[in-house]
């Protein structure tokens, strides 16, 4: 094998798959190194732990077909290393050497019929837009439990609506879901999915790196026709949020979405054990979770008596300043909840207090509530817009975050029992 490569694009493939190799208990020795192979001018670049596998396709100029498994973290270690421009990367029986400029690394490899025979993953069955998808997974990922003796918590619950998709997550504590309306739904027979969390960040990360290069392949489109500012209704425009899924028919493979300033759409192939997901030249396959989930519909109470509409970035601050005083998670942020406004305040017996009062439009009686104050601030960050609504039953009951404007967001939250 032997192929030459830009070091950027190398690096990249080679991180991205290698964050498939847990390196922890892993089955064999090659499942510690990521599967390099050359086929002509295609270099393809594997990583795998068996629960999750990324696979990526980029362009190289070929010079020897062939394949090797090399160390993931090393040879990417290397490879980032080195100066930029042409990366050589030559591979034989027992080791890859890696060359650039006048650096030169030598680095023993592992068999290649140890590293697992995969299967093919099928063809992509629906298409979700990529802005609508990101903004849902940062919404509700945050709100998964890292906890492994409680697996199923761990999962994200993908399940068919009537218009469309809902993710719904909880660790317990919090528990919050994002629908993604849309003309389609999932397949028939895989209403409801348990997607690993820890695949979810994947994805995240994926149209992350997917939308920069999509921004600047835009800007340079821009530049070369001499525009410097996007027209109305092109890259202003990406994600609008009634564009949730399409059919794959509509969307065949490599085809752009209109809904996001010409992103393309996300391709999800779901099997009998695993879920697929395409973004742009990289496919991750993840095993999904054999469980049921729990019924979160009954922990949504039907009415909340007490609200208050307050603005987003000044409780997020306050939230911020008042909890320099919590030293564990054991300490609360109380918010009493008035005609006049919001009174926040923590009291940690080791340290001290901190109070802090803020404007807003509440309704119903005044209630005093607690809550850990770092949940409550991943809720209040994911809701949209510049105002956020906190409704409450009592100060025992789980409370709802939620934006005034966009209803398809729910954060809910279990409150502390405080003395």
């Amino acid at each position: 094998m032997k192929f030459r490569c830009e070091r950027d694009a190398l690096v990249e493939a080679l991180q991205t798959a290698g964050r498939a190799v847990s390196g922890r208990g892993a089955v064999t020795a090659a499942t510690n190194g990521v599967r390099i192979e050359a086929r002509g001018n295609q270099l393809a670049v594997v990583g795998t732990d068996l629960d999750l596998t990324v696979h990526v396709e980029l362009a190289a100029v070929g010079l020897d077909d062939g394949v090797c498994v090399a160390p993931a973290r090393l040879v990417a270690d290397i490879v980032r290393a080195l100066e930029p421009g042409a990366v050589t990367v030559e591979g034989g029986a027992d080791e890859v050497e890696i060359s650039a400029a006048r650096s030169r690394f030598v680095v023993r490899t592992y068999a290649t019929e140890e590293f697992p025979v995969l299967p093919e993953a099928s063809a992509a069955q629906v298409w979700l837009a990529p802005a609508g998808l990101a903004d849902a997974l940062r919404q509700v990922v945050r709100a998964a439990s890292t906890d492994d003796a409680r697996p199923l918590l761990t999962g994200v619950l993908v399940s068919a609506e009537p218009d469309g998709i809902r993710l719904v997550a909880t660790d317990s504590y919090r528990l919050a879901w994002r629908d993604l309306p849309g003309s389609a739904t999932l397949p028939v027979g895989s209403e409801q999915i348990l997607v690993p969390a820890r695949a979810l960040v994947e994805v995240q990360r994926l149209l992350a790196s997917s939308a920069k290069e999509g921004a600047g392949r835009a800007g340079r489109a821009a530049a070369a026709s001499g525009h410097s500012d996007p027209a109305p209704g092109e890259l202003g425009d990406a994600g609008a949020e009634g564009e949730g899924i399409s059919e794959a028919s509509a969307a065949p493979d490599g085809a752009a979405s209109g809904g996001d300033g010409g992103a393309a759409p996300i391709g999800l192939s779901i099997g009998e054990l695993d879920a697929t997901f395409w973004v742009g030249g990289v496919r991750l396959t993840t095993r999904l979770l054999d469980g049921r989930f729990p019924d979160y519909r009954q922990l949504v109470p039907p009415a909340y008596p007490n609200s208050v509409r307050i603005a987003k970035a000044g409780l997020i601050d306050a939230l911020r300043r008042v909890r320099l005083l919590v030293r564990d998670n054991t300490t609360p942020v109380r918010l009493t909840m008035h005609p006049d406004g919001v009174d926040l305040s923590v009291v940690s017996q080791e340290v001290g207090q901190a109070s802090e009062s803020l404007d807003a439009f509440a309704t119903g009686e005044e209630v005093t509530i607690a809550f850990n104050p770092s949940y409550l601030i991943e809720g209040v960050e994911a809701a949209v817009g510049d105002d956020i609504v906190l409704e409450v039953v009592d100060a025992t009951k789980p409370a709802t975050v939620r934006s005034p404007d966009h209803d398809d967001y729910r954060y809910l939250l279990m409150p502390v029992r405080v003395s």
